[in-house]
């Protein structure tokens, strides 16, 4: 299997995009025929659809999380008023044969075995090894938030090779350590405001790596939320 390979799903299914994109510009000189060209496409489609189902799937299983723990639990103040509406998709394209990273690895392989193929057009098909070490003091956290179900803040970033990040909120007083997240996905289950009334809370998120804090601090972000 090439080396080339992206090992996350995010940046597999880049990868198959850019490489489907690409394909038809070199068909000629590399000798890809219109079925191994239609195939790489419609197995991109296809892995594309798959993840952002997954990833709907990822957004929508906190909404049930944080609706059943308030209901175990309640916060005080939240009324149950409507479960948690599942996701809608999108309409699937045509399907393909199992195991598409067979597929791209062996006519990947096949082109980079060209006469006429260069490092040049290995990289714009994007077949090329990227050398891009994992340095833990140069990540920052790509926090984003937004109120999952009961009003309650979900906040999201991206875990990659850290082990997780430490997330401090400010509520009007300061920064405080609200949590150590070791899932990409944090639910706020802080008492909401009084009935009525609203309230903008500030985040912000440093990685950490072998017990250690590292990097630099995410962007704050704001999430205003509702009693209800």
């Amino acid at each position: 299997m090439g080396t080339y390979i992206k090992l996350g799903d995010s940046e597999f299914a880049d990868q198959l995009d850019k490489f489907a994109n690409k394909i038809l510009t070199y068909q000629i000189i590399l000798g890809i025929t219109d079925e191994e060209m239609d195939s790489a496409k419609a197995d991109a489609k296809l892995f594309r659809w798959t993840l952002g189902v997954q990833n709907q799937v990822k957004d929508y299983a906190p909404h049930v999380t944080g609706f059943k723990d308030l209901l175990r639990y309640g916060d005080g103040s939240s009324v149950l008023t409507s479960v948690p509406v599942p996701p809608v998709y999108d309409a699937p394209p045509a399907l393909v044969a199992a195991n598409v990273q067979l597929r791209f690895t062996k006519l990947a392989d096949r082109i980079k075995g060209s006469l006429k193929y260069t490092t040049d057009i290995g990289k714009d098909m994007g077949i090329e090894v990227a050398h891009s070490p994992f340095v833990p003091n140069d990540g920052t956290p790509n926090l984003t938030g937004k109120t999952a179900y009961g009003g309650h803040p979900l906040l999201h970033y991206t875990k990659g090779k850290y082990e997780g990040a430490q997330i401090w909120k400010d509520e009007g007083t300061g920064y405080k350590l609200l949590a150590v997240s070791n899932h990409p996905d944090f639910l706020d289950l802080s008492a909401l405001p009084a009935a009525g009334t609203s309230a903008v809370w500030k985040y912000k998120a440093i990685f950490l790596y072998q017990g250690t804090v590292v990097g630099h601090w995410s962007a704050v972000i704001e999430v205003t939320v509702t009693g209800a």
